[in-house]
């Protein structure tokens, strides 16, 4: 697996892999309307916004097939989180956490700090050491929890 840095032409393939990853498994723990606007922020012109924005669009390719994407959002919340639904099971979700948390640390000096999980992801996050940081949130029909990670000792 390799390891890359998103440029603008990956924003079809990133929209494309976290679209089809939320139909599957995050479509039915939202509310009337929150597919619909969950979708419309994942498309194309949005990805292509948050990489000219400058966030960490870290991609992990195996035979030159987008597999994983992690997006931070400048510089400590996780923004997206995916990795293809066949391709479950095989570290590729560590990987990326991993060095999407090493680019942080160098970026700004600290590490992931939130992320808002969709409500069937909460277990992921608290292996990754998250809690919730407040109630469930149903934004339009878009439920997430918010959680954090408290500072290393």
């Amino acid at each position: 697996m390799e390891l890359s840095h998103a440029t603008i032409d990956d924003a079809a393939a990133i929209s494309e892999l976290v679209s089809s990853v939320t139909r599957n498994f995050i479509a039915t723990s939202l509310g009337p309307g929150g597919l619909s606007k969950l979708l419309a922020s994942m498309d194309r012109d949005a990805t292509e916004q948050r990489i000219r924005e400058g966030w960490l669009h870290l991609l992990a390719i195996e035979r030159h097939v987008l597999v994983g994407v992690i997006v931070v959002k400048p510089w400590t919340h996780l923004y997206h989180f995916f990795v293809r639904d066949d391709w479950r099971g095989r570290g590729i979700g560590r990987t990326l956490f991993e060095s999407a948390e090493a680019w942080a640390l160098e970026r700004v000096g600290k590490r992931l700090q939130t992320v808002n999980s969709s409500l069937n992801a909460i277990g992921i996050y608290e292996r990754l050491g998250f809690e919730s940081s407040g109630p469930v949130i149903d934004l339009d029909g878009v439920r997430y929890q918010p959680m954090a990670r408290a500072a290393p000792d």
